[in-house]
């Protein structure tokens, strides 16, 4: 199960729990990721055949990428990823060049586009590269450079943030290395072992329970976490027009980073645990609702550190979600503040270093397919014994840390120019996600949402609070 087999020429495998639980909604767009890189780069290094040639190296080391989704019919149960193995370079670069485009629109543009547009990605294609420059050759020729954006973007199913960063940042070194084209060619003939590369379901390669009595303990738990998860706050959603995801963001600069990093520190916490209490602060400036209840937020855990036989390639989805929870109302006092940020320090340590961590993820990733599959999900023992105390989560947080250690600028020539990093992925009406992480030595924040689908001026005015708590208890 969820593991590759061959079939005539190809390789097929079904998609494993986790995958299957973005595939229907991503049928409509939804949960198709992207990146997008701003820099400055040498114009040789981005020409389009060598950029072709790099991409097909990416797309060979990874080869998810290259895969497509298989159905019976219309049956989405019958989902599974099909790999035909490419026969040449020649059939490499046919296929890279298939899912690369060259275009001259803004990074806002390109955003907006893919976002609200219509659906990039298929069953047929499940990713692109866009590289993107509006420069003249005047203008290269004067300046020395190109400002280029460059789009990545896949399905949620097939991957994570770390896939999609580490495929960019190994995607510039080839590009800018001292390689010749020549020499690129011939890394795309060399021969590959597929069955070690493509990457089996991630719920195959976790340890599972040993025995009866294990397996029940850890189904107890999986309900006992379950019970603690009380949120009673959400945004006011109002579909006031067609949907309209739009993405802002907003850097700090290099000397308040290192302000914030070294209050964080001084208070034995990190910027992504006081993060969740700044958003904390930053609804309870902002609501009229009832402080009686809670406030909760969900973010995910990276499982590639639980992992058995590691894959040789970057692209699979090995994630988990849990919920921050926390007291709604304003915190008395500056100390107060960082006593909630040692709670939430203390709530994710329980999570992250539990050793039931691998099988709730189990738990939750079936629990998560059974409902994408439509299938009824039965009440849990607890539920069946009073109504369960209402578990609504005010926003997602994605706080994905420090892109300098992924982003190693020494392994670029100097003509090379980083700019600006954010990832985001298509959303349903009424949609919204708050993304952090430090780059180019700034930590950046960026909130992605439907700007119609909320009561008007609301998370506008929740992103000013947001901003000013960062700099009232951080700076």
């Amino acid at each position: 199960m969820s593991k590759w087999s061959r079939v005539g020429s190809s390789y097929e495998r079904p998609l494993g729990d986790s995958e299957y639980a973005f595939f229907p909604a991503s049928q409509n767009g939804l949960g198709d990721m992207f990146l997008h890189l701003a820099f400055r780069g040498p114009e040789e290094a981005f020409h389009k055949e060598r950029v072709k040639l790099g991409w097909g190296i990416i797309r060979q080391r990874n080869p998810l990428l290259m895969c497509k989704v298989l159905m019976d019919g219309d049956d989405l149960n019958t989902a599974r990823f099909s790999f035909t193995p490419p026969s040449t370079p020649e059939d490499v670069l046919d296929e890279a060049g298939a899912a690369l485009h060259f275009k001259n629109e803004s990074k806002d543009e390109l955003i907006s586009n893919y976002m609200n547009g219509p659906r990039t990605l298929s069953n047929d294609h499940l990713s692109y590269l866009v590289i993107s420059s509006s420069a003249t050759s005047s203008e290269t020729r004067s300046s020395g450079g190109v400002e280029y954006d460059l789009m990545m973007c896949a399905p949620h199913y097939t991957g994570d943030g770390t896939a999609l960063h580490q495929s960019t940042h190994d995607l510039l070194c080839i590009l800018t290395s001292t390689q010749t084209n020549e020499e690129l060619r011939r890394e795309l003939d060399g021969h590959r072992d597929w069955e070690n590369v493509l990457p089996p379901a991630f719920e195959t390669r976790l340890s599972t329970p040993s025995s009866a009595i294990r397996n029940a303990a850890c189904k107890v738990n999986f309900l006992q976490t379950l019970g603690k998860e009380i949120g009673g706050h959400t945004f006011s959603r109002s579909q006031r027009g067609p949907q309209r995801t739009v993405l802002i963001e907003h850097a700090f600069s290099e000397t308040q980073t290192a302000n914030i990093l070294a209050k964080c520190k001084a208070n034995k916490v990190t910027v992504n645990h006081a993060l969740s209490v700044l958003c904390n602060v930053a609804w309870a400036r902002c609501t009229s609702q009832s402080m009686q209840l809670p406030m909760m937020m969900y973010t995910a855990i990276n499982l590639r550190p639980h992992l058995t036989n590691p894959a040789p390639t970057h692209w699979f989805l090995a994630l988990t979600y849990f919920n921050i929870v926390l007291p709604s109302f304003m915190p008395s006092s500056p100390a107060v503040f960082w006593h909630r940020a040692r709670l939430v320090k203390a709530q994710t340590h329980r999570t992250v270093y539990s050793p039931f961590l691998v099988s709730r993820a189990l738990q939750m990733a079936s629990t998560r397919a059974s409902r994408a599959r439509g299938l009824p999900q039965p009440p849990s023992p607890v539920e069946a014994l009073a109504p369960p105390a209402p578990s609504a989560a005010l926003l997602g947080l994605s706080l994905i840390g420090n892109l300098d250690r992924t982003y190693i600028r020494a392994s670029y020539p100097p003509s090379v120019q980083l700019h600006t990093v954010a990832t985001a992925s298509r959303m349903k009406p009424g949609g919204m996600l708050l993304l952090e992480h430090t780059f180019g030595s700034k930590l950046w924040l960026h909130l992605c949402w439907d700007e119609m689908g909320f009561e008007e001026g609301q998370v506008e005015r929740f992103w000013e609070a947001l901003k000013g708590t960062v700099e009232e208890f951080l700076c």
